[in-house]
């Protein structure tokens, strides 16, 4: 009988040799060099320039490696590869089970078959070879030599990758991964540092490089607002020319960096501020139950955050942003009036002259908040249901009569004081016999 280690073999040989054989490589895009951060971007709002303090991309050009000295050694400082134990026993290899026919345990058994299954002395050479070069890359950074510690960037991007492969699902594997990232990230290949921090992040949630993977995805997702304030393209616009930018959507990128932040390291020391870059590329770009979410989330949930006033302010923006007037749904209004509260009461004259613009725009909302009544008065007035037209009316009354709703509302009043509560019914004499009883 055919061992299933040696059919698998055989099947991912024949697949390898279809895909080699029948398809060609194309060519590598052209290295280009990063672009520079864009310039300040006017805003309409009252607030926005104010409170951020700068456009949300005027810090945004990534640290090139160039300017920036890596994370410091600490994977190596990592003990235990030693004690390590891997069960290299042979499973009884006779017999069929429909597990096999999984694409992913048929991938592995030819790999195994073919010599590329869990290696640790394989992988542990593939690690320090990716040392080595990362060594390298990192003295010719010091010395000016930029193309050159590129190339060994990638050249040590290439055998981390090789490690963690050969020895998965093992501290090794994590700094591999790890390692991978920064050489990415070191080479000015963002799209590419950016998918291999997620993949450390996905397999390894609490991994020990969180903090500068946070970082890191920070630093680009900044750039990527730059790329895009400075050369805005559609989404679906492909790039294939550029490699230190992503093929699509370029500010969607950094959307996803930030919520990958947001959602592997929650209580970590950029997480609000992930939160309120997102808040303000979706504020910018017109998108407001977007922005709304996120200042609600970084009120809500980040207290001591220095974004509090911003999120406050600007959320109140934003909710008045999403209302779309008195004949639709007025919950953004109460939600922006109650925003408004806290923020005058937490902040009080912390907010300077922004205190008297929050003023006015309370005051707008209870205007409009009257206009709404009124409007609601309108509508049962023109049905000729007079005691609902009256209750609305005596209502903004009663609770803002300082309004100019109001005075339209005591007009109306005096207009209707001797109308019938509701209409005269004209088919009565039709509709009594059959109400009546007796």
């Amino acid at each position: 009988m055919i061992s299933k280690r040696l059919a698998s073999a055989v099947l991912f040989g024949t697949i390898l040799w279809l895909t080699v054989g029948c398809s060609s490589v194309p060519p590598a895009p052209p290295h280009a060099a990063p672009h520079t951060a864009a310039g300040e971007d006017d805003d309409d709002g009252w607030l926005f320039d104010r409170l951020t303090g700068r456009t949300p991309t005027d810090d945004s050009r990534v640290v090139q490696a160039s300017a920036s000295e890596p994370v410091g050694n600490s994977y190596s400082d990592r003990r235990g590869y030693d004690e390590l134990v891997y069960d290299d026993e042979e499973e009884d290899d006779s017999g069929f089970d429909w597990e096999d026919l999984d694409p992913e345990n048929v991938y592995n058994s030819a790999k195994a078959a073919l010599g590329y299954g869990p290696d640790e002395g394989k992988a542990r050479a593939y690690f320090a070879e990716g040392e080595g070069l990362f060594a390298e890359g990192e003295r010719l950074l010091r010395q000016q030599q930029k193309s050159e510690a590129t190339a060994k960037f990638e050249s040590a991007a290439g055998k981390f990758k090789s490690a963690g492969k050969r020895w998965p699902d093992t501290p090794l594997e994590e700094d591999a991964l790890f390692k991978q990232a920064e050489s990415h990230f070191f080479a000015d290949e963002y799209p590419k540092a950016q998918d291999s921090y997620d993949n450390l992040l996905k397999k390894y949630d609490n991994s020990q490089y969180l903090g500068t993977a946070a970082e890191r995805l920070f630093a680009i997702g900044r750039y990527w607002e730059g790329l895009h304030e400075k050369d805005p393209s559609w989404p679906v616009t492909p790039n294939v020319t550029d490699g230190t930018r992503p093929t699509f959507d370029t500010l969607g990128n950094a959307l996803k960096a930030y919520e990958t932040i947001r959602m592997k390291d929650p209580s970590g020391p950029l997480a609000d501020e992930s939160i309120m870059a997102a808040a303000i590329v979706h504020y910018k770009k017109n998108q407001f139950e977007d922005a709304a979410y996120y200042f609600d989330l970084l009120r809500k949930n980040y207290t001591d955050s220095k974004y509090q006033k911003q999120a406050h302010l600007l959320g109140v923006e934003s909710k008045l942003h999403i209302y779309q007037g008195a004949p639709y749904d007025d919950t953004p209004l109460v939600e922006a009036d109650e925003i408004a509260s806290q923020a005058a009461i937490q902040f009080g004259r912390e907010l300077g002259e922004d205190f008297t613009k929050l003023t006015k725009i309370r005051n707008d909302i209870i205007e409009e908040v009257a206009e709404r009544d009124y409007q609601m008065g309108q509508f049962y007035e023109k049905k000729k249901y007079y005691r609902s037209a009256r209750f609305y009316y005596r209502a903004i009354l009663d609770t803002h009569p300082h309004t100019a709703a109001a005075e339209k509302a005591r007009t109306r009043l005096m207009e209707i004081r001797n109308e019938p509560d509701v209409p005269v019914n004209h088919l009565q004499w039709l509709t009594d016999p059959f109400g009546s009883k007796g």
